[in-house]
């Protein structure tokens, strides 16, 4: 299984960041986070069971 870090920060930072790497104002690390969140509550509900469920028949359906 692929592992990769998430990140948490409020929107008008994950905003901020977004739009400073599409400037080409900041490059990030290969070690920073690829997917950001503004909460662990909506991380929790991204990774519900249901969720997790459709995402491993997409993965299957897929290879």
């Amino acid at each position: 299984m692929k592992m990769f870090k998430v990140g948490i920060a409020p929107q008008e930072e994950i905003r901020e960041r977004m739009l400073a790497i599409a400037k080409g104002e900041f490059k990030p690390k290969p070690s920073d986070p690829r997917i950001w969140f503004t909460s662990r509550r909506s991380l929790s509900k991204v990774l519900s069971d249901e969720n997790r469920a459709l995402l491993d028949v997409i993965r299957t359906a897929h290879l």
